[in-house]
């Protein structure tokens, strides 16, 4: 074959190969996956996210460790992820994303789910896990830069085990329920559950049970909390509980929510309790003195100023890492911002202030400005 008729058959295999796996790509104001590869059997998501935070006012007692956005005025990295997401067959979906920390890059999610019938879908492997629903919010769907503080203090989060999932009544209502491996906290109340992917498994810890169910009663909700469609009134409702008997601390938890949309107006309020007891035989060190009992409320209210570009938000929280206690643990935690919204969730800013008061105790100099970039795909 001539090195022209050569040149010529490899130009037909690969416009044949561009055509087959054409990225099919959305709106740019759509909330859809920005990059879609479909290769026929199979459909590629390619995610990514970068978020970069400015903080230029500091309180000189902020921790991050205590919740606080950083520890001193400047600028942080808040999270760089990369990631796909496939689905085969029609029925069989995988998911895998890792996040670049201070020491690499961090698993963060690794599951397969088989949706074979809308009823029952079984999900395995690491993500996370159906407790409460701001902690199960993509982190960039968020109205504001961060996570609750009261929903980064008491929900698990990520973990890996097996769940069966569902819908009824066409979306009306939505269950999962599920055993993971069991959940260790870190010292400070503040920093929550311990993300740990347990890639060897259960070791200090025995098995834990998560049940949550959420209704929709005026119809699907929609991605995020943010209403860009600024559609009809529709509301959800949702509650959940946790069982973890440990090997060193015992808990049990319970969450109520609550989410409202209408016309650009969004409201969501959620509240969390949880009761930890020490095992009579501990296997690690640190185990707690004696029971104790934590709650927190967090409750948000935003509305979209301007069609897609420009939006506000206010969120108040209340946290008490100990009811038996009145001390520095309960605390009142106030923010407010704008949003401005480029290309959706996708591309935006978001500029907002954080007041936190202790109720009880020393009053700690913590307040925050902070600035927000975001690109996701």
């Amino acid at each position: 074959m001539s090195p022209r008729l050569s040149r010529l058959a490899l130009a037909i295999v690969l416009a044949q190969l561009a055509v087959t796996s054409l990225p099919v790509r959305a709106d740019e104001t759509d909330e859809a996956d920005l990059l879609l590869l479909d290769g026929g059997r199979a459909q590629v998501t390619l995610t990514g996210l970068l978020q970069v935070q400015a903080t230029p006012l500091l309180g000189a007692e902020a921790r991050r460790v205590n919740g606080d956005p950083a520890d001193a005025a400047g600028f942080r990295l808040a999270r760089g992820r990369f990631g796909l997401r496939a689905t085969a067959w029609g029925d069989t979906e995988v998911a895998l994303g890792v996040q670049a920390g201070a020491s690499g890059l961090n698993l963060l999610d690794a599951w397969v789910a088989w949706r074979r019938h809308p009823l029952a879908t079984l999900v395995a492997g690491t993500r996370i896990t159906p407790f409460s629903r701001f902690a199960q919010l993509d982190a960039h769907r968020g109205t504001l830069a961060e996570l609750p503080l009261a929903t980064q203090a008491m929900a698990p989060f990520r973990q890996t085990g097996l769940s069966l999932e569902g819908d009824l009544g066409g979306g009306l209502i939505h269950y999962a329920v599920g055993v993971w491996n069991g959940l260790a906290r870190e010292p400070n109340f503040a920093e929550g559950y311990v993300q740990d992917a347990a890639l060897a498994g259960n070791r200090f810890t025995r098995l834990s049970y998560i049940g949550r169910v959420e209704l929709a009663p005026l119809g699907p909700l929609g991605v995020g909390l943010v209403d860009f469609d600024r559609g009809a009134l529709r509301v959800g409702l949702g509650a959940a509980a946790l069982h973890d008997p440990g090997k060193t601390v015992g808990t049990t938890a319970w969450e109520v929510d609550f989410v409202l949309k209408y016309r650009g107006l969004h409201v969501a309020a959620e509240f969390m309790l949880d009761d930890a007891t020490p095992t009579a035989d501990p296997t690690t060190a640190g185990a707690l003195p004696a029971s104790l009992t934590r709650q927190a409320f967090v409750g948000e209210v935003g509305h979209l100023l301007v069609a897609e570009t420009l939006g506000v938000t206010a969120r108040v929280e209340w946290l008490d890492d100990n009811t038996a206690l009145a001390d520095a643990g309960d605390s009142l935690v106030l923010t407010g911002g704008l949003q401005l919204y480029l290309r959706r969730n996708h591309l935006k800013a978001q500029l907002e202030y954080t007041h936190r008061r202790e109720l009880h105790g020393l009053q700690l100099d913590n307040d925050a400005l902070l600035l927000q970039l975001q690109m996701a795909l």
